[in-house]
């Protein structure tokens, strides 16, 4: 070997290490990101990660891809997300079910820690609850219901989104507030399936989340008696609010947060973050988002939405206090 080439083999030898040093995000993505939802499809989750997942693509300069993993609440895909190598390739729109309820209530199932196990990336959006009946039911208030409720608690059914999941915990939460009432859980998979049971007289009430329900409020195949906001919404007009109708304390609403596995580099982690605020800055995004019932929040980094992560484990945890064993009905 000559000189010369000696030394362009050096030269190779060298520029390799250099790139094998390189900060992962001056290399992230040169692949497809798969975004994993809990639920089926047309829930909130699934709304708002197809619509990230629409102007990521854009900015990221890469295909970004939802996928479906229905299952325990959303545990399914929150084990599965814990599992994944923690590359930023695959990561997941969390909601409290799977974060702050399930691993609470059915520690059996959820068999991850919320905080511990994954890398908290950036918040999203959230969507007050709203308490829905059939159109092909009575009941016109929420007082014909609580009315019936006490007079037919054996034949009188709720759906939810699945067992343990947040439209569960705040039917319960309801029924609790309202005198210590009982239903019978019918459970399905996901706030699409949930909200097609309702509209089809499956079950006599729900309390659904905005962005499942709001294009069936709007058909009129359900009605709309509370919402589980401290004030309406542009989404579903003067729907009353739980709180004023003499329920106090059941403000609920179900938000999703962007989160990965556990040992995220640091630079890809904020690569994400800033790609996912600058798409929450897009007045275009915030109208669609807005439209489907989910409101923005205000862009925050990684340790912020660590911070809101831990309270709402928090105060689930306090609510489930309240409930007792409610949810492993």
């Amino acid at each position: 070997m000559t000189l010369n080439s000696l030394g362009r083999a050096f030269a190779a030898l060298a520029l390799l290490a250099v790139a094998g040093t390189a900060p992962a995000a001056a290399q992230y993505p040169n692949r497809p990101i798969t975004i994993t939802v809990g639920f089926a499809a047309g829930g909130t989750s699934d709304v708002a990660a197809r619509i990230l997942a629409e102007r990521l693509s854009r900015s990221l300069e890469t295909p970004v891809v939802v996928e479906n993993r229905a299952g325990a609440g959303g545990s399914v895909a929150a084990a599965a997300t814990a599992r994944a190598t923690p590359d930023g390739y695959t990561i997941m729109l969390s909601d409290p079910g799977a974060f702050a309820i399930n691993p609470i209530v059915f520690p059996q199932t959820a068999r991850y820690d919320p905080l511990a196990d994954f890398t908290p990336i950036a918040l999203v959006g959230q969507s007050p609850l709203v308490l829905v009946v059939p159109a092909n039911r009575p009941f016109r208030t929420l007082a014909d219901l609580n009315a019936h409720l006490r007079a037919n608690a054996a034949r009188t059914s709720y759906a939810s989104s699945g067992n343990g999941g947040i439209t569960q915990f705040g039917a319960e939460l309801y029924l609790k507030r309202a005198g210590d009432l009982t239903a019978l859980h019918v459970p399905y998979r996901g706030g699409a399936p949930m909200m097609e049971a309702l509209y089809k007289g499956e079950a006599d009430f729900g309390v659904a989340v905005l962005a499942s329900a709001v294009s069936f409020i709007e058909a009129g195949s359900v009605r709309a008696l509370a919402l589980a906001a401290p004030s309406s919404t542009a989404a579903v007009g003067a729907v009353p609010s739980l709180e004023t109708l003499g329920f106090p304390g059941t403000t609920m609403t179900s938000w999703v947060i962007m989160i990965g596995p556990k040992g995220m580099p640091d630079d890809v982690v904020v690569k994400l973050n800033a790609a996912i605020n600058e798409a929450l800055r897009d007045p275009a995004v915030r109208e669609r988002l807005q439209r489907a019932g989910i409101e923005t929040y205000t862009p925050a980094t990684p340790a912020e939405t660590g911070a809101y992560l831990k309270a709402e484990v928090e105060r689930y945890r306090a609510y489930q206090g309240e409930l007792g064993d409610r949810l492993s009905r």
